[in-house]
């Protein structure tokens, strides 16, 4: 099993890598289910990432596992709509169907 977990972080440093050498971020948060097995995967995704990364600033990236559990996308998004309708309240209306005439 954890040659199976390591081979799993080498393909996340591979993905890590590609999105580094992209974008150079500073952080790659993994998380779900990643971020529950973050202590045997990250040690191998961020040596792929090292290995792989062709810029001398892309190698500054790092992996962090999250530590707002499984909800966190579900609650960002909540979070946007909430936004968005505080921001423009007349938002929501705009997207509701009119009632047609008879």
């Amino acid at each position: 099993m954890m040659q199976a977990v390591a081979q799993v972080g080498q393909w996340l440093g591979l993905g890590g890598s590609i999105v580094a050498n992209l974008f150079n971020p500073r952080l790659i948060v993994i998380g779900g289910y990643f971020a529950s097995l973050a202590q045997w995967l990250l040690p191998h995704a961020q040596d792929q990432l090292q290995r792989l990364v062709v810029a001398v600033p892309a190698a500054q990236c790092r992996f962090v596992a999250s530590t707002l559990g499984f909800g966190a996308a579900s609650r960002g998004a909540a979070s946007m709509v909430v936004n968005r309708i505080i921001d423009d309240p007349k938002t929501i209306m705009d997207s509701l169907p009119r009632p047609t005439a008879y």
